[in-house]
């Protein structure tokens, strides 16, 4: 995380400051106060401190422009990546060095530049030169899930291969005044994070036994008659959030036919499902759900924890569910399904079993 944690009553006071509309601070103290979320983190200070030396939204100035938010996305997001990578190797009881990590993929919607993150994280990681590197830009929410297909694809072909995939999202760069919906939720919303997962093929598992997470399979759908209420757009300001209200009831509305067309490709019946990772995107997204699936508080815990302790951090959200769900107690093959939306719309899931 980056090291500005700020409460939501106190990023809600930053915001009707910013604003400076008594109609716009009314929606936004509703929206807060409906958040389900407590804390979010930012790498700027601006939203707990906004008269520090080093903020970079100053109330009543200019607004940044474009390349300046993303002059500050190259500042702080290696670091970010870096500390998610090394964390994951330590879970892991070993190093970088020692990982020999052969393939690296990068994920990010909130900043775009080349050489890109990839690139510079080779040389930062003392990776060797012909090591595969790609990226996974501009996807949204749901941009983990395309990382790990690629991830599970690349470890099924080459047994040798050691994937290491990181997310990393620098979200409150984008803030922006604009007294509409779209920007009113998303500014209550979202928050900057990283997370780092690795993986290996079953041959490399089998040989050095780790407990952990085997993919099964993906399924993915497109509602298309969706594409018009999430999207993300650049301005001459910022990257700029639509998200519309109906978005939750849309999902809700599909949500237990996309997971019975999921379960029957990846061979798993509802009732069969022992854990849920499902995407904080909000917490009427995770209500509408917890309702439609029929789910108890039990199965809801970790996606409403990461909500309210981190927000939502676009694409790393998932992987930190899906941490909170390791970290909690398994039985040897317990099924784990995750779900994740993100512009177009699009629905991806992750069929996960535990393995000792």
């Amino acid at each position: 995380m980056p090291k500005y944690k700020t409460g939501q009553k106190n990023i809600l006071e930053f915001m009707c400051t910013a604003y400076k509309d008594v109609t716009a601070a009314r929606k936004l103290k509703i929206l807060s106060h409906q958040s389900g979320i407590e804390t979010r983190y930012s790498v700027v200070p601006d939203f707990g401190d906004p008269g520090a030396d080093d903020a970079f939204f100053t109330v009543g100035d200019s607004v940044p422009k474009i390349e300046e938010r993303l002059g500050k996305f190259k500042e702080n997001a290696v670091y970010l990546a870096v500390e998610a990578i090394e964390d994951s190797m330590r879970k892991g009881n070993t190093t970088v060095a020692e990982f020999e990590i052969t393939h690296l993929i990068t994920v990010t919607c909130t900043g775009i530049y080349a050489p890109g993150l990839d690139s510079v994280l080779v040389e930062r990681l003392n990776l060797p030169d012909d090591t595969f590197h790609t990226a996974v830009n501009f996807m949204g929410c749901n941009a983990a899930f395309h990382a790990l297909k690629l991830g599970d694809m690349i470890a099924r072909t080459d047994v040798n291969a050691k994937v290491m995939i990181v997310c990393v999202e620098l979200c409150t760069l984008h803030f922006q005044a604009k007294n509409n919906h779209d920007n009113l939720l998303s500014n209550s919303i979202f928050g900057d994070g990283a997370a780092a997962v690795a993986i290996i093929s079953d041959t490399e598992a089998k040989m050095n036994p780790r407990a952990g997470l085997m993919i099964n399979g993906f399924y993915s759908l497109l509602l298309s008659k969706g594409k018009d209420l999430m999207s993300w757009d650049i301005t001459p300001l910022n990257f700029e959030m639509v998200l519309d209200a109906k978005v939750p009831e849309l999902i809700g509305q599909e949500v237990n036919e996309i997971v019975l067309k999921a379960g029957r490709k990846l061979g798993v019946l509802p009732g069969k499902i022992d854990k849920w990772a499902i995407h904080p995107g909000g917490k009427k997204i995770l209500d509408i759900l917890k309702k439609q699936l029929k789910l108890r508080d039990t199965d809801m815990q970790y996606s409403y924890k990461v909500l309210a302790e981190y927000g939502n951090m676009s694409s790393p959200t998932i992987l930190f569910v899906l941490n909170e769900i390791l970290n909690a107690g398994h039985r040897p093959e317990e099924k784990i399904f995750s779900i994740g939306f993100g512009p177009g719309l699009n629905i991806e899931t992750a069929l996960f079993t535990y393995d000792e």
